[in-house]
């Protein structure tokens, strides 16, 4: 009974923790889409077949991993050192 109820008083911080890791691996994916079709729209303005595209693809990567970074490294360790549990 007791390992029962240990389960069901931690079923809402996990699908709290899902849903916030859900969305920090859309929001990356989401980014890189963003970026690559916008290179794909600028390639298509320019003439430059690949080339934003591609740009686009590594840009919006890099944005993506850094926004990942943040939220998952650097906001944490920013709460730690102000003292908020």
């Amino acid at each position: 009974m007791a390992g029962q109820n240990q389960k069901e008083s931690q079923r809402p911080e996990l699908l709290k923790a899902a849903g916030q890791y859900t969305g920090y691996g859309l929001s990356w994916a989401l980014s890189v889409l963003l970026f690559l079709l916008g290179g794909w729209w600028l390639d298509g303005k320019v003439g430059t077949a690949p080339l934003f595209m591609i740009l686009g693809a590594f840009l919006g990567g890099g944005a993506g991993f850094y926004s990942l970074y943040r939220h998952i490294v650097l906001d944490p360790r920013g709460k730690k050192e102000d003292g908020e549990p």
